[in-house]
């Protein structure tokens, strides 16, 4: 007798569980018809493209229910590399592999680069569900003159809002309207990527203007280049410092060799 099918653990991401719940009822004794079914509607929402707006939904009305129950396991926490990564799979697939550089971890972590680069974080506030969200991919992200602009100039960083950490970060900026793009700088005296200050936002219908939208980040770039060059400065310095540190401590060992050196002869002279 082969064992009974367990329910499985539900993947991070609403529609990995929602999908893997359905291949589950699908595949059980006298629900083969349901797998067809659920076959044929998937296919037809893809085609649609409503299948990444149906999926959420689904997740909040069917597992959300069966999780609370104990029937399913919570789903795993997805760290923010593996969130990045998996977004920008998704991007190439829908749009293509021309993007910036999409920062692999967290806001945070994404300004603590900048700051180290003497850059600005770029935000891009992403929602899949906003009717402007595959426009703006296809038409400005995925754009090649925007790409290269950004990766010079920026840390770019995407909040989405299918993880927590977008969400966190969509909240604490209140955009008026999404999509958005927010120039940030980590705030002084933050520390370890804690504080963020926002310099500009570009959003709504402005983005359509790939043009409009690199000088108007053109702009900010020169509205804000004393706080660039202070970093720049403080790069420099601690440069510095670094390289006086190593140059001591290459001294020191030598100076050290030298002693025992001398000290090896003065032994063997005398042992003569």
């Amino acid at each position: 007798r082969p064992p009974a099918r367990q329910p499985p653990a539900a993947a991070a991401g609403s529609g990995a569980g929602v999908l893997d719940f359905l291949s589950y009822v699908g595949g059980l004794p006298g629900f083969s018809h349901l797998r067809l079914l659920f076959v044929g509607l998937g296919r037809l929402l893809q085609r649609t493209g409503l299948l990444s707006l149906v999926l959420p939904v689904a997740d909040l009305l069917l597992l959300t229910p069966l999780r609370l129950l104990g029937f399913l396991a919570p789903p795993p926490r997805e760290s923010a590399a593996e969130a990045a990564a998996r977004f920008t799979a998704e991007f190439e697939e829908l749009h293509g592999e021309t993007h910036p550089r999409f920062f692999r971890g967290s806001c945070s972590e994404a300004l603590s680069r900048a700051r180290r680069e003497a850059k600005f974080c770029l935000v891009y506030l992403h929602s899949a569900a906003h009717p402007a969200a595959a426009s703006t991919c296809d038409e400005l992200i995925a754009n090649a003159l925007f790409a290269a602009f950004v990766d010079e100039n920026f840390v770019f960083w995407v909040a989405d809002d299918a993880t927590a950490d977008g969400r966190a970060v969509r909240q604490a900026l209140r955009p008026r309207e999404l999509p958005t793009l927010v120039v940030l700088a980590q705030a002084e005296g933050a520390g370890r990527g804690r504080g963020a200050q926002a310099l500009a936002q570009v959003a709504g219908v402005r983005l359509r203007d790939v043009d409009g939208t690199v000088a108007s980040l053109s702009e900010t770039l020169q509205a804000w280049a004393p706080l660039l060059e202070e970093a720049r400065e403080e790069l420099t310095a601690r440069a510095v410092d670094r390289a006086i540190i190593q140059e001591q401590a290459s001294e020191y060992e030598r100076a050290l060799a030298e002693d025992q050196a001398r000290e090896e002869a003065e032994v063997a002279a005398a042992a003569a």
